[in-house]
């Protein structure tokens, strides 16, 4: 009778799903990660990125459930030390400057469609305020070279 192989069990690790737990196992925490919370359900919808691996995973509430190819953009986007469990819906701006440092960058967006959005750009991350809650945490970002004065 042919020995089967166990599936060992996933650790998991604190902050994230069982899926999300086996893909950091196997393939390390992303290169860089964009997520969006809606603020009327609750749901959290993440990419991760991994360009030496030519790929993106994307997790819907913690659950995988798709991967696309990509082109490596490593290079004008060095990896994050950011991990997506840093991140909830519940983060406030002070809390997100205490994680990320001082902005370097906050526009106040309004519309007549939309309620006021704030995006407030770190060195390491742009982050998408809607009425105060978090709602878009990007680390794929290239922060805008202000002119000295």
């Amino acid at each position: 009778m042919p020995l089967e192989e166990e599936n060992p069990a996933v650790e998991y690790i604190s902050g994230l799903s069982a899926d999300q737990s086996r893909t950091v196992d196997e393939l390390g925490y992303p290169d860089h990660f964009f997520i969006t919370f809606d603020p009327a359900s609750s749901d959290r919808v993440e990419r991760w990125t991994y360009f030496s691996q030519g790929k993106a995973l994307d997790f819907d509430n913690g659950r995988l459930f798709g991967e696309e190819p990509i082109e490596d953009e490593s290079a004008a986007y060095p990896p994050t030390d950011l991990r997506p469990q840093d991140f909830d819906a519940t983060m406030t701006p002070g809390e997100a400057t205490q994680l990320l440092g001082e902005p370097l960058y906050t526009q106040e967006v309004q519309d007549s469609l939309m309620p006021e959005n704030t995006i407030i750009v770190y060195d390491k991350a742009t982050l998408l305020y809607r009425e105060e809650q978090l709602i878009g945490v990007d680390t794929q970002v290239s922060p805008p070279k202000l002119n000295a004065l």
